[in-house]
């Protein structure tokens, strides 16, 4: 049974971040593995709110993602919390899975959301636009809100004056799924 870290957000709407976390832990108990969710711990224990307890929390939860196999980015959105995850995984090589919330909750959302990075024609190279990625893979969000939340963000922190971001509905490619044919034995 594989140990695998659950980073997702806990900040925010805090209520369906927990149930959230929770359906991510069913999920890979699902897919036999054994789920490590810290912030559905440690908050029983610190307060979020006091920045030295957060500061704690973080800590205790990138010791114990030093002992697990796998880290899971579930759903589309990334906290600062989980960028501290992610950074310190990849530091220390463990692979990272991105789960998406339609794995995670059984296709009951079909919307997806995107950040789409707009190149203009002033720039050197000229005008192009693709989907914002993160290790190869379209970011996804759950939300527009999501999405145009994380786009503001990245407008903010810019430091290329021909690139602009926008959150964009995605069309979600479906895999296809593999034939029930018979097996037959002799």
């Amino acid at each position: 049974m594989k140990l695998v870290y659950i980073c997702s957000p806990y900040a925010g709407d805090i209520e369906s971040n927990i149930r959230f976390a929770k359906d991510a832990c069913r999920y890979a108990m699902e897919q036999d593995c054994a789920p490590v969710a810290v912030h559905l711990l440690y908050p029983l224990l610190l307060n979020d709110a006091i920045p030295s307890e957060r500061e704690t929390g973080i800590r205790m939860g990138l010791r114990v993602l030093a002992s697990c196999e796998e880290l899971w980015i579930c759903g589309g959105h990334i906290s600062s919390g989980m960028r501290c995850e992610i950074a310190e995984a990849k530091r220390l090589g463990i692979p990272i899975r991105n789960i998406s919330t339609q794995q995670i909750q059984g296709g009951t959302y079909m919307k997806q959301y995107g950040i789409l990075a707009r190149r203009s024609a002033a720039s050197v190279c000229g005008s192009a636009e693709a989907w914002l990625k993160q290790d190869g893979e379209p970011v996804t969000f759950d939300t527009y809100g999501e999405a145009a939340t994380e786009a503001k963000r990245l407008m903010q922190d810019i430091r290329t004056p021909n690139v602009s971001y926008f959150p964009k509905e995605r069309e979600i490619e479906l895999e296809e799924a593999p034939s029930p044919g018979m097996k037959l034995q002799l």
